[in-house]
Formats: structure tokens, C-alpha cells, sequence
């Protein structure tokens, strides 16, 4: 713009210059007249000029920021509302079924077979209570001669939890049974219920402490103790004592556990007076991480006579978290053979045992376990060899069979194999699978010891879970056995159950069961035929 305004102003200068010389010129002289045209217009320009840059300078100022003091009173003001109460976030939880303190199960069946089955619950907000339950059935098959058996239960059970951290439990039981010897030539002879009757009884008590609160030393303990009495009408009488103590010290997530016990019996009868007293004491510990887990420990058992160390250590390796799990393991331990378990596991026993023995064993195992589409899984193998294992010959002193006791040294290859779980919603299934291959020394075979038992069962429950389907399937292969003169020999098992429960109102129901539908008269024991098809069925109800 300032060169605009210049350029204008030469122009002003050089017209009014022009304009005076003209004027002058024609009073000086007369010149010829010209006239003059500009054909280009004067243009001025400036010299661009260098420009000179001068940067601002920053004032150094010098500042002092201020200094305060403050003096505050201490002083304690009351809290005049209610802490807030904090909630934690709501989920969504499945409602919990109903919980009944009684229950009653009452029926009868074909054979000849009343069944009862009823129990009460007492608990209080103290964490106390109290279970009381009384069982009975009984059959009788008019189709083999003496073929009955009645089992009589009751049980009383308590527990109290103190506030000193620990609590105690309590129960008594009372077992009343009867197992009648109908093992003899039926063809030919009979005999009264009285002479073939075998009553056993069996009166048990049992006390246990142990800590249910977490102690500021981590450590956890227990004390068992279990007494019982068992006898027959033959003037048999053994007593028991098993004792049991323990604590575990928690190092982190890694447990130190050691435990000490005894385990006593006596036998008396009219050839004297047998007994068993074996000490035991394992230290172990367990440690690893959640991938891969290990527990170090011995167990030493001592009888009357001989001292053993058998291992007891595990290695467990988790390959996909819990959904599978490999593992080995050595364990071992000595085991009581008595009157008392053996005639529990078979109650045709001869009245008087001669001998009773410890059975010594090793366990050399592995296996994998774990979890497919919400069923549990475990396999198992292993080799067990046993000292003085129970085995079973048979006794023809009396008219009808019994069964004495014999041991031997016996190698054991096992397989076993376990499945649970549901399958789809509201179908459960289960099962168990178990295979044994004997290696004797002195007997020819392991008499009277199945080599392979199964089990499988389903569930299904509809109508609101108050209609429950279920069935039932036992296989068990015919066991080794003596041939003698003898009418019915040992067979094998194939036993299919069905049965149902129904709920027709909140409290009351009815349930049905048809038993062995093959109607196979199973022979465990030698010339001993069980029940073939029954039918057991009756009321139901919860309170």
C-alpha cells in the first residue's frame, strides 16, 4: 500500500512540473505546437531492503514462593449415623431342593420280604445334632428249603461343635442278623429254621474329635477311636479296638501329616483265645504345583512279631487342569483278617475260626482320572502282592456246607475302572468295572474270589423330579471253587434291576422295584442258590 501512495505522488510531482514548464515556455518563446501522448505509464519501484530480525529477550525475574504455617487442634468427633452396610453383587444361584429332618420307607415283597427303612434328624443353630435310624428286611422263598435271611440295623449318630474350635462326634450301631444254613442235599433232607439258624450280632461305638475352625499355627487334628463286639449264637465272641490319631501342619499349600494308631482284636470260643495287635505310623508330606503334584511318605507296621515299612508316595500330573490327571503310586499296609470280616463277607463261615492272620500288601499302581462332558472317570492298574490273603475252602462237618478259612501267598493284577455323572439333563449314569488275575503258591487257585465284577446304573428324573426311573445291572463271573459232592456248584451273575419312585403329593410317595428280571438263582457260595425274581414295593414319605 505505501508503495501505491508513492507511485500516486510522483505522478502529482511530475504533471504540475510539466504544467509550469509549458507555461513557461510559451511566455519565453513561441515554439511550434506539439502535442505530446504517453504510451506507457510511469512506474516506480523500491529496492527490496534486507530485513533485520530482533528477537525479544526474556526477563529473568527472581521469585520467592510464600511459606504458610498452620497449627490444628486435634479433636475426636462423634460418628452420630450407621455405617453403611456393604452387599456383595447378587448372582444368579439355582434354588436348593427342600431339606427334610424325617423320612420313612416302608413296604413288602414277593418272596415273603418286609422292608423298613426310617430315620429323624435333630439340629439346632448351634451346630448341633442328632440322627437316629432304624432298618429291617427280611425274605423267605418258600421254593428252597430254609432259603431266609433277616437284617436288623440301628444307629445313633451326634455331633457337637464347641467354641474352642473343635468338635466332637459320637454314634452308636446295633446290628441284629440272621443268616440261615440251607446249604445241604434239599432232594433229601430238611431241617428246622432253629437248627441251621446263624445269628450274628454286632454292637459298635465310636468317638472322633477333630478342628473345624483354622488355628493361628495352621495345623489340623483328630482323634478316633472305634470299639465293637461281635458274636454268634456258638458262644463265638471277638472285641475290637482301632485307634486313630493324627495332625497335619500346613506349610503355605503344602500339608506335613502324621498319624499313629492301633488296631486291636480278640477272639474267644471254645478253643481258646486268638488275638491280632498291629501298631502303625505314617509320616508324608505333599508338595508341587498345580501341573504337577507329589507326596513323599512311609508307613510303618508292626504286629506281634514283624516290623514293615511299605511306601507311601504318589505322583500326580495334571495334563488339561482337572479334566485329566495321570498318576502312580506305591502304598501298602497290613489288614486284619477276623471273624469279624469274614463274616461279613461271607456268612456261611464255620462257627469257630482256628486262625486269624494279618494279610501283609504292596500296591504298585497308576492310572488317569478326570472330567469329559460332565462325567468323572478314573482307570486304574496295578500289581498287588499279598501275604497271607483270605481265601475260602469248604467245610462238610455238618450236613449243610460252611466255609473255613485258608491264606495263601497270592500276586494280584488288577484292573479297575469307575464312571459317574450326568449324561444328559436330569439322566445320570454310573458304573464301576473291577478284574483280578490271581498268581497262587500253595492253593491251586484263589477259591471263592471273583475275577470280574460290574456294575452299571441309570437315573432319570421328569415330572418336576418327583418321578425317579432307575435301573440296575450286576455281572460277576462264576468264582474258582472245590469240586465235591455237592448239588448247586458256584455260577455266574447277570442280575438286571428296574424300579421307579413317585412323589404323587409334596410329602408322600410310593416306589416300586423288580429285582433280578433275568431270574438267575446266583450261587456265590457253594450249594448256596439265592433269591431268583422278587418284588419289593411300598410308601414313601419326608417330613
Amino acid at each position: 500500500m505505501n508503495k501505491s501512495i508513492k507511485a500516486t505522488s510522483y505522478r502529482l510531482l511530475a504533471l504540475v512540473i510539466a504544467v509550469g514548464a509549458s507555461c513557461w515556455s510559451a511566455t519565453a518563446q513561441e515554439l511550434p505546437e506539439e502535442k505530446v501522448e504517453v504510451v506507457k505509464d510511469y512506474e516506480a519501484r523500491i529496492i527490496e531492503a534486507n530485513k533485520v530480525v530482533i528477537p525479544p529477550e526474556e526477563v529473568q525475574e527472581e521469585r520467592t514462593l510464600p511459606n504458610f504455617q498452620y497449627n490444628i487442634a486435634e479433636k475426636i468427633l462423634p460418628i452420630t449415623y450407621q455405617p453403611p452396610t456393604l452387599k456383595p453383587l447378587s448372582m444368579k444361584t439355582e434354588e436348593l431342593p427342600k431339606a427334610y429332618q424325617g423320612f420313612l420307607k416302608a413296604g413288602f415283597g414277593y418272596p415273603t420280604s418286609p422292608y423298613l427303612d426310617a430315620g429323624y434328624a435333630f439340629a439346632d443353630a448351634d451346630d448341633r445334632s442328632l440322627l437316629a435310624r432304624v432298618s429291617h428286611h427280611s425274605a423267605t422263598d418258600n421254593n428252597i428249603d430254609n432259603l431266609r435271611f433277616s437284617d436288623n440295623d440301628a444307629l445313633l449318630r451326634g455331633r457337637i461343635v464347641t467354641s474352642y474350635g473343635f468338635a466332637i462326634e459320637g454314634q452308636a450301631s446295633l446290628s441284629l442278623d440272621n443268616s440261615y444254613f440251607y446249604g445241604y442235599n434239599r432232594s433229601d433232607t430238611s431241617f428246622t429254621k432253629d437248627e441251621v439258624s446263624n445269628r450274628l450280632t454286632d454292637v459298635g461305638l465310636g468317638l472322633k474329635i477333630y478342628n473345624v475352625t483354622e488355628n493361628p499355627s495352621k495345623v489340623n487334628y483328630w482323634a478316633h477311636a472305634d470299639v465293637y463286639r461281635f458274636s454268634n449264637e456258638f458262644d463265638t465272641r471277638e472285641t475290637g479296638l482301632e485307634l486313630d490319631l493324627g495332625l497335619t501342619k500346613w506349610l503355605g499349600n503344602f500339608p506335613i501329616t502324621v498319624s499313629i494308631g492301633t488296631d486291636q482284636a480278640s477272639l474267644q470260643d471254645s478253643s481258646g483265645r486268638r488275638t491280632l495287635s498291629n501298631f502303625y505310623f505314617g509320616p508324608s508330606f505333599t508338595f508341587g504345583t498345580d501341573a504337577l503334584r507329589a507326596k513323599i511318605g512311609v508307613r510303618l507296621g508292626s504286629d506281634q512279631e514283624d516290623v514293615k515299612f511299605y511306601p507311601d508316595v504318589e505322583l500326580l500330573l495334571n495334563l488339561a487342569g482337572n479334566n485329566l490327571s495321570v498318576f502312580v503310586g506305591a502304598a501298602g499296609n497290613l489288614q486284619k483278617n477276623t471273624f469279624k470280616t469274614f463274616s461279613l463277607y461271607n456268612p456261611f463261615m464255620v462257627s469257630h475260626i482256628s486262625d486269624v492272620r494279618n494279610s501283609s500288601y504292596y500296591d504298585f499302581y497308576g492310572g488317569l482320572r478326570g472330567l469329559f462332558s460332565g462325567l468323572e472317570f478314573s482307570l486304574q492298574a496295578g500289581f498287588k502282592p499279598t501275604t497271607d490273603l483270605g481265601l475260602f475252602t469248604v467245610n462238610q462237618d455238618l450236613p449243610w456246607a460252611r466255609f473255613d478259612a485258608v491264606y495263601d501267598t497270592v500276586d494280584i493284577i488288577y484292573f479297575q475302572g469307575s464312571l459317574k455323572g450326568e449324561l444328559f439333563p436330569k439322566f445320570f449314569v454310573g458304573g464301576n468295572l473291577t478284574i483280578n488275575r490271581y498268581s497262587t503258591t500253595q492253593q491251586e487257585k484263589a477259591w471263592f474270589l471273583p475275577q470280574l465284577q460290574a456294575k452299571a446304573n441309570v437315573t432319570y428324573l421328569t415330572l418336576g423330579d418327583k418321578l425317579r426311573l432307575k435301573g440296575d445291572l450286576f455281572v460277576r463271573d462264576a468264582v474258582p471253587f472245590q469240586e465235591i459232592a455237592l448239588e448247586d456248584q458256584p455260577n455266574a451273575l447277570l442280575d438286571m434291576s428296574v424300579g421307579a419312585d413317585f412323589f404323587v403329593l409334596e410329602n408322600i410317595g410310593f416306589f416300586l422295584q423288580l429285582n433280578n428280571l433275568a431270574a438267575n438263582r446266583y450261587r456265590r457260595w457253594y450249594n448256596y442258590p439265592t433269591v431268583s425274581f422278587n418284588i419289593l414295593g411300598g410308601v414313601t414319605a419326608r417330613f
